[in-house]
């Protein structure tokens, strides 16, 4: 299904040429209906010759209430150019035009209304100028229709006219993200919340959870209508009102975005591709304030320019749209900025939420434009740089691409060695994702933080992993993905719970070789009385560890392997045969102190052989087979 918008200056008749070809009146306001006048948008419906079912947002005229017509304009598919046989081209005729041609909506009909009040010259001339007028814009070649919404003249050939360029529009898209920019929002007795606006980018179900952008809300889908008609599903393209439970509507002002959990994310900076207006008052200039538009949103905001200090009209740039309170836009959105009420430019979304950038860098420029407009793999490469390592899924999200289009630009970066794949198997949804580069840094830093620890301990093995991954400073998850690159790729070797450089060998002095066994020497005489650890420095002590020389019990507690191997074994022995043991018959059975045989006790426990049950140590079922198995 598909939108159109109607377009044109104050009275020339939009609303009334929308009643004579739905027999629906879009004026719902008390007020508008007194003044004759539109001040918000209104809806309506129609069924074209082909049998299309059609949605209408007829929107103000008066230059006063452009922003409401701008909160209308942003989701249409096709414009309805109204203009009055009798005034011609007038001022908001030509600021809507711009509008439309900002927004790049290609595809239009000119009404040329009241033809019944003008003769036929005259209506020659006016078309003529009509000709003109949109020769420059995004509805240049757009067919014009002479009609009267009062005689009801022209009104089938303008039926056909709409029917026939909607005919060669694309489908609606859908990527699986649908998007509802709330043009209204109010109560029903019964039914409580309804909200109002033109469905983007994917289908809501009855019963769907969304959340509501900006405020952070989430809310249910009790029931949807299309033309008030109830129906399950929602499609893409459609102006749909979705009654919600959980919400009020003082919690939805006009612009808040209705979508799924998760993805789209409130943001006071946005990137994007800026085209002055050529009828703009003025340049605009770096820091110029602004008020920003974007489907149904509005909000203050500051122009950065990126290129230059001003931009001059009728050119285009780069810009950065650092705004006043966050909104929901995504990448691709259309936008347009006005200032002193005169709209002065607009253009698309490159990127939301969008990092600080330093001004005149062409880095910074070519990504914009590679996310923007650049071919899949670009735009994922983009993307990637600026959030990796991560998942596939999330790199969907920020790239906006369409499920199969994402997983296919990665494969083939991936064969082509552009991006890492952090894992095995095949690409899933939770896959971690690297580029090259970003990867070669990391191996690079993770290199550098294991020499440093090396050097300041060279007889230990390597660098404890969860120290890297603290200095790496990633979560556990995405840490160990890296870790297992990394050795996956030679670039370090695990070893037990460390991590080393390739090829280095660890040795001793022979000073330290002598302090060593002199140390193990006396280990093996004092038995379960074992010497002090004092006396040996801890480096030494760390490197005789790692290579099983000693049993390291508690702090400053070691054994010689063969007597912690006896003295284990004389424990499970015992409590296989009487079932439970106390700390002091453990004291007795080594002839040994209480303080080591608690401490002796305490690492079975965290060996997990045995547990503490009250005052009495019991061994674990695994212990227990182990032992039945001897």
């Amino acid at each position: 299904m598909y939108v159109i918008g109607t377009a044109g200056h104050v009275d020339h008749g939009k609303s009334r040429l929308v009643r004579a070809l739905t027999g629906i009146d879009p004026d719902r306001l008390a007020e508008e209906k007194t003044r004759g006048l539109t001040i918000d948008l209104g809806f309506a419906w129609l069924t074209l010759p082909s049998g299309r079912e059609v949605s209408i947002v007829d929107v103000p005229g008066h230059e006063r209430f452009i922003k409401n017509m701008l909160a209308g304009v942003g989701g249409i598919d096709l414009a309805l150019l109204v203009v009055a046989a009798d005034e011609g081209v007038m001022p908001q005729t030509r600021e809507h035009l711009a509008i439309l041609d900002l927004l790049e909506v290609g595809h239009g009909v000119v009404a040329l209304t009241k033809r019944d009040l003008v003769d036929r010259d005259w209506l020659d001339l006016v078309e003529a100028e009509v000709q003109e007028t949109i020769a420059k814009t995004s509805l240049r070649g757009s067919s014009i229709v002479r009609c009267s919404g009062e005689t009801g003249d022209g009104l089938a050939t303008l039926r056909t006219a709409l029917d026939e360029v909607l005919e060669h529009l694309p489908p609606k898209r859908d990527v699986g993200r649908p998007r509802l920019p709330i043009d209204r929002a109010f109560t029903i007795s019964g039914f409580g919340t309804v909200v109002t606006g033109t469905l983007i980018d994917g289908v809501l179900h009855v019963g769907d959870q969304v959340a509501l952008v900006p405020s952070g809300s989430q809310a249910r889908v009790r029931g949807l209508q299309n033309h008030r008609r109830n129906v399950d599903v929602a499609e893409p393209g459609t102006r749909t009102a979705v009654n919600l439970s959980g919400v009020s509507t003082s919690e939805l002002p006009r612009g808040t975005v209705l979508t799924t959990p998760g993805w789209l994310q409130p943001t006071t900076a946005i990137d994007v591709r800026l085209r002055v207006t050529p009828d703009a008052p003025r340049p605009i200039k770096h820091n110029a304030r602004v008020s920003f538009h974007c489907g149904a949103a509005e909000a203050q905001a500051r122009i950065r320019l990126l290129e230059q200090e001003q931009l001059e009209r009728d050119t285009a740039g780069w810009a950065q749209i650092r705004l006043d309170e966050p909104i929901a836009v995504a990448r691709g959105d259309f936008f347009i900025v006005r200032a002193t009420d005169t709209t002065i430019g607009g253009g698309r979304v490159a990127d939301s939420p969008a990092r600080r950038h330093r001004r005149n860098d062409p880095a910074t420029t070519a990504a914009l434009g590679q996310l923007l407009t650049g071919r899949a793999d670009e735009a994922v490469l983009t993307h990637l740089q600026r959030m990796e390592p991560a998942p596939l899924a999330e790199l969907g999200r920020r790239s906006e691409l369409e499920a199969h289009t994402l997983r296919d630009a990665v494969e083939r970066q991936v064969a082509n060695e552009t991006i890492v794949h952090l894992g095995d198997g095949p690409l899933h949804d939770a896959s971690l994702l690297i580029t090259t580069a970003g990867h070669a840094a990391l191996v690079a830093r993770a290199r550098s933080f294991a020499q440093a620890f090396v050097d300041d301990h060279p007889l230990r093995l390597g660098i404890p992993r969860e120290e890297l991954r603290s200095r790496l400073g990633h979560s556990a998850k995405t840490y160990a993905a890296l870790e297992q690159s990394f050795v996956r790729r030679g670039a370090l070797v695990a070893r037990g719970g460390v991590l080393d450089l390739p090829n280095r060998i660890v040795t001793l002095s022979k000073d330290q070789r002598e302090t060593a066994d002199r140390f193990l020497a006396a280990l093996r005489n004092g038995g379960t009385q074992p010497p002090a650890s004092s006396t040996i420095e801890p480096e030494l002590l760390s490197y005789m560890e790692a290579h099983g020389e000693v049993v390291r019990v508690a702090e400053g507690l070691y054994f010689d392997p063969a007597a912690h191997e006896a003295l284990t074994a004389r424990i499970i022995a015992t409590l296989a045969e009487r079932r439970e043991i106390t700390l002091a018959e453990v004291r007795d059975l080594l002839r040994t102190s209480r303080k080591y045989a608690q401490a002796i006790l305490e690492d079975l426990d965290r060996r997990r052989i045995t547990r503490r049950v009250g005052d009495v140590r019991v061994l674990r079922e695994a212990a227990k087979k182990a032992q039945a198995e001897r």
